[in-house]
C-alpha cells in the first residue's frame, strides 16, 4: 500500500494531491518504471474520494508523462521517467543557480567572490 494522505484543510484540490505525491513517490525512485499503480477504483475506496477524483489524477499524471495506461491491464509508472526526472532536476537546478549568480551580480559581488562562496558552501555539505 502507497504512503498516501490527503488533507481536507490543505485548501488543495484532492486529485492536485494526488498528483503532487505519485509525482514525488516517482521521482524518489518509490515507484519505479514499469510499476503498476492501484486500480481507480481501489484508490478510490482507499482514500474514500470519489472515482473522478482518481480518474483526474491519473489523466494528469499520463498527460505529464509520468504513467501510462494498458487497455484492460491498468496504470503504469511510465519507462524512462527516471531518466526525465534526472533531466529535470538538472534543469531546475541550472535555473536556480542562474538566478542566484545574477542575484549576487546585482548586489555587486564579482564571479571569483561568489565561487570562493560557493566552495566554502561545498565544503559545509
Amino acid at each position: 500500500m502507497l504512503p498516501l494522505q490527503l488533507s481536507d484543510t490543505s485548501g488543495v484540490p484532492f486529485y492536485r494531491q494526488l498528483v503532487d505525491q505519485f509525482a514525488e513517490l516517482v521521482g524518489s525512485g518509490t515507484l519505479a518504471p514499469g510499476d503498476p499503480l492501484p486500480s481507480v477504483r481501489k484508490l478510490s475506496g482507499q482514500l474514500f474520494v470519489s472515482l473522478i477524483t482518481v480518474r483526474r489524477a491519473y489523466a494528469e499524471l499520463q498527460h505529464a508523462g509520468l504513467v501510462v495506461r494498458r487497455q484492460g491491464q491498468g496504470t503504469f509508472v511510465a519507462e524512462g521517467v527516471a531518466q526525465a526526472s534526472a533531466a529535470q532536476a538538472r534543469a531546475e537546478a541550472e535555473a536556480t543557480l542562474r538566478a542566484a549568480v545574477t542575484k549576487a551580480r546585482q548586489l555587486g559581488m564579482h564571479d571569483r567572490e561568489q565561487a570562493a562562496l560557493c566552495a566554502t558552501l561545498w565544503e559545509v555539505e
